[in-house]
């Protein structure tokens, strides 16, 4: 479903303009979605069927984001691994998915699994020049991915995500970062992980290029804003503070760059300004929230100048519902007080692939149990205080 919204609407209002950036290459929308259909039908030529899982191991890259399209056009669900995760992880991965399939990078680390086949990606291409492909697939709850995250404890559980969530997540995005059309987002931090993974489908939606940065460094982010003429991405505190440590940052041009995105945690003020003194026109937008729910809560234009609000990830956007409950009752408490954040909308997973225990656990009275402590103010902006002891996660 979230291909006809993502992808496919591009193509319809945006058909000519540039959507992805490969190889020194740019690529039209339409030359894109021409692309993603000719690798569905390698997909669907190797036997891959709706509902079927694919197992993908690669490097960032706009190869990654083509592939992730091509199943969400088939209704494949795309499990997503971490490149570098050892052969045990990778084996420990695919034993709970039991997907049919693997396309890794030669490169990577090996797997016993059994599966039914596996290409490396950069020695066979995927791709049939000639051949039927299906129909778009269309099914709001149908699960789009398995992303698996293991929280702050335990082994790796796969987050079921539908095509619902992730749209959901789409337009959160949309609502605390803005979009728009000729816009560039960076795909900065692991594309695996679900703080980036919703951007794939955003930034088509709105009609904006999309480039990847195989590594992080700042310097490397710095030359690709100046190249790109970059307008949006999503970064990790300890990114954050790395470009907020680049002292050759002012020999860039970075002026394009529009909106920065953080999560993990509140920055120390300290990092803020300097920061703030370094993208002085930039908004910095802390968010909170995890791969189980997508983003929850960010502050809003203007807000993130506001000292009083530095500490703050802010109030929830329209159709998220975020409260701060007495974690052993459920029922909420006073303002001021703390206690477990508690979360419910269409951005919330569908629960927990082969861990239905853990499922129940982590939902009370439809409240996805986030298991941080944290309390809101009168005027609804949370605030992050600490871990529950005895979190499901």
């Amino acid at each position: 479903m979230i291909y006809v919204h993502s992808l496919g609407r591009a193509v319809r209002y945006y058909g000519e303009q540039t959507a992805l950036s490969i190889g020194g290459n740019r690529l039209t929308f339409s030359e894109l979605d021409n692309r993603v259909e000719r690798i569905a039908a390698a997909l669907s030529r190797r036997g891959l069927r709706t509902g079927d899982r694919l197992a993908v191991v690669l490097p960032h890259g706009p190869e990654y984001i083509e592939l992730v399209y091509a199943c969400s056009r088939l209704g494949v669900i795309v499990v997503p691994l971490n490149a570098r995760y050892s052969s045990r992880e990778i084996d420990r991965v695919l034993k709970d998915a039991s997907p049919r399939a693997l396309v890794r990078h030669s490169g990577s680390a090996p797997t016993r699994a059994n599966l039914q086949w596996q290409l490396a990606l950069d020695k066979e291409p995927l791709d049939a020049p000639n051949g039927w492909c299906p129909e778009v697939y269309y099914c709001p709850e149908a699960i789009l991915a398995i992303i698996y995250t293991s929280g702050t404890t335990g082994e790796a559980k796969g987050v079921m995500l539908t095509h619902t969530n992730v749209l959901s997540s789409v337009y959160c995005l949309n609502y605390w970062m803005r979009y728009r059309q000729g816009g560039v987002y960076l795909h900065a931090a692991p594309i695996f992980q679900g703080a980036d993974f919703p951007a794939m489908f955003a930034a088509p939606a709105f009609g904006a290029l999309q480039v990847t940065e195989p590594r992080f460094s700042p310097r490397a982010f710095c030359e690709a804003v100046e190249k790109e003429r970059i307008t949006q991405a999503v970064l990790g505190p300890t990114m954050i503070n790395m470009l907020a440590d680049f002292a050759e940052a002012t020999r860039f041009n970075l002026s394009s760059l529009e909106v920065l995105a953080y999560g993990g945690s509140p920055l120390p003020v300290e990092v803020y300004q300097r920061t703030r003194r370094m993208l002085p026109g930039v908004k910095l937008v802390q968010v909170y929230g995890m791969t189980e729910t997508g983003f929850l809560t960010s502050l809003e234009a203007k807000e993130d100048t506001m000292e009083q609000l530095l500490t703050s990830c802010g109030r929830p956007c329209p159709g998220i519902d975020v409260q701060v409950v007495d974690s052993s009752s459920g029922r909420p408490v006073e303002a001021g007080q703390p206690g477990e954040i508690v979360a419910r909308g269409a951005n919330v997973m569908l629960g927990y692939w082969n861990h239905p225990d853990c499922t129940a656990q982590a939902f009370r009275n439809d409240f996805f149990r986030t298991g941080d402590i944290g309390y809101q103010d009168t005027a609804g902006y949370l605030f992050i205080v600490d871990r529950l002891k005895d979190s499901h996660r």
